[in-house]
């Protein structure tokens, strides 16, 4: 066994990789949201739990600014 006795450390270690990961990638949908004026915090936050949906959503919204219009 390569991990041997620190196998809960590298558990941990790379729990946290993918929990900073997730934190950057769910950048990514806020800021197009944002682009479109919605509201940054808002959709950082559905990004961080819900990646996946929150990203199909953010391409497919519609820009606030062309909707007042």
């Amino acid at each position: 066994m390569i991990i041997g006795p620190n196998f809960y450390t590298a558990v941990g270690l790379l729990g946290t990789l993918a929990f900073m990961l997730l934190g950057l990638f769910s950048t990514y949908p806020a800021v197009r949201a944002y682009e479109k004026g919605r509201n940054f915090a808002k959709w950082y936050i559905f990004s961080f739990f819900l990646f996946p949906i929150a990203l199909v959503a953010s391409i497919v919204i519609n820009d606030k600014k062309e909707m007042l219009s």
